[in-house]
């Protein structure tokens, strides 16, 4: 534990020829002797976990699912939740988003460059680099979607620190999940590392934000050929718990997910909760909702609805029937861990990836590619809403979708909504709206307010600006 501490907050020096002529310490760590292992190069590996896991843990999905249609920011966040713009404290936030993947990056070309110069066989080395390679193509892909084009750093020693083109960032990013599906194993090497079908999957939703229609298709097709993945079935509310509900590993639909526990637990989850509710003794809900057409329209014989939002709950305490007060009608309760010790001991984990959200990039990317509905793309979209109300997912249901009557724009704006009823909470909203280039229309529908161009970015870290010698403020996005 204490060598991986370490590895975290040291920057390795680079190594010169001269360097080798000096006595290495053998009580302390240095690049020279620390890299001498596999073990060493998981260790190493680990580091890029820590600070892409720290913004995941909360911060982060606040300020990105508040921006959603579906929800609004009590107290601080309130800004986001109104379109109004990023204030101070939301500016200073967004800054330590951009550090933490940064930092992430950074840890990860440190493994890439002493990983490849190690003396293991070069299937591990092959295997470990492109691990790195995939968290940082991870990095890259939600510093570009928030920021635009970004500084673009894939060694530890560069120049060439201007914003570089967002075509340049996923070229980039698609480089490295490139390498992740040819060299990551058929299966993690343990829960929350990735394998092949992570970086395949994430690479088809990739082509998907960028609209490379057929390559999204092609890769979610391959992903969804293995065999490996599957819907976990339910037929009632609670078996969702299956699903989001705490201490599960290796679940049938389980891609990728950010791991967390008792000891090193997820707070969103108290983002979302009410404090006396029986799923979770803590919760600030500092994410709320209030009734609009989103929920108008969301079918209350929907199961996901019925685990997702909730307005009343039974008191943990007294055992009484409550209903949530006017200034926070809705709240969500998708994720529930009645047994968590403290704010941050949630112990679910966060569905980066999972195989109902690959049957969607497939539904939504077929009938752009294809200019036409499917078959299999309508299957794919069916079997999402007959696991979500409670039926099969593979056979037939009194809700499945009509086979016909379809324009490409309709099926995609149904897509888009099953994403939402699917996905909720989970992050992907805000995205999904904006890859769709309906955010303003939608928004305006469900909430009434005006989303200014401005609020489509973040306003790259004035911190960047003041040391960047690259970036200077005529490169700041536009209202900052």
């Amino acid at each position: 534990m204490k060598r991986f501490i370490l590895i975290m907050i040291i920057i390795l020096p680079l190594v010169s020829c001269e360097d080798f002529l000096k006595e290495v310490p053998k009580d302390r760590l240095s690049e020279a002797n620390f890299y001498s292992s596999k073990e060493d190069a998981i260790a190493s590996l680990n580091a890029i976990y820590v600070p892409i896991r720290e913004n995941f843990r909360t911060l982060y999905l606040l300020m990105l699912d508040i921006q959603a249609d579906y929800a609004h920011g009590r107290g601080s966040t309130r800004p986001l939740g109104e379109y109004e713009g990023f204030d101070q404290t939301n500016i200073d936030r967004a800054a330590t988003m951009w550090l933490r993947f940064y930092q992430s990056i950074r840890n990860a070309n440190i493994s890439i460059e002493n990983i490849s110069k190690m003396e293991i066989s070069e299937s591990d080395k092959s295997t470990l680099i492109a691990e790195a390679r995939f968290m940082r193509a991870m990095c890259y892909y939600h510093l570009v979607r928030n920021f635009g084009g970004v500084p673009l750093y894939l060694t530890t020693v560069t120049d060439e620190t201007e914003r570089k083109s967002v075509n340049e960032v996923y070229q980039a990013i698609i480089d490295d999940l490139q390498a992740g599906e040819n060299n990551l194993p058929n299966s993690p090497t343990q829960y929350g590392k990735p394998s092949k079908w992570s970086a395949k999957s994430l690479l088809a939703e990739v082509y998907l934000t960028i609209g490379e229609w057929t390559l999204a298709k092609n890769k979610a097709k391959e992903v969804i050929d293995s065999g490996e993945f599957s819907l976990i079935e339910v037929s009632s509310p609670n078996d969702f718990n299956s699903i989001f509900g705490p201490n599960l590993n290796g679940t049938s639909e389980e891609i990728f997910y950010f791991k967390y526990n008792h000891q090193n637990g997820w707070s969103w989850p108290m983002n979302l909760l009410w404090s006396d509710t029986p799923w979770g003794p803590f919760g600030n809900y500092v994410i709320y909702s209030l009734p609009s057409p989103f929920f108008d329209n969301w079918n209350d014989d929907d199961l996901r609805k019925q685990w997702n939002v909730f307005t009343e709950y039974i008191n943990r305490f007294t055992g009484q029937l409550e209903t949530l007060p006017a200034s926070t009608p809705i709240l969500c309760s998708k994720f529930r861990d009645p047994d968590a010790p403290s704010r941050e001991g949630f112990d679910n984990d966060y569905p980066v990836l999972r195989y109902a959200d690959v049957l969607l990039i497939y539904a939504e990317a077929a009938v752009m590619a294809d200019n036409a509905v499917s078959t299999t793309a309508l299957e794919y979209l069916n079997q999402i809403k007959r696991r979500g109300y409670g039926y099969p997912s593979k056979v037939a249901s009194p809700v499945d979708f009509p086979s016909d009557g379809w324009t490409v724009e309709s099926f995609r704006d149904t897509v888009l909504l099953e994403r939402a009823y699917e996905l909720y909470m989970e992050g992907d909203r805000w995205f999904d709206l904006k890859r769709s280039g309906k955010l303003k229309e939608i928004i305006l529908t469900n909430t009434g307010k005006i989303v200014k161009d401005k609020h489509l970015l973040w306003p790259i870290p004035q911190q960047e600006i003041n040391t960047n010698p690259k970036i200077n403020q005529e490169n700041q996005n536009p209202g900052y």
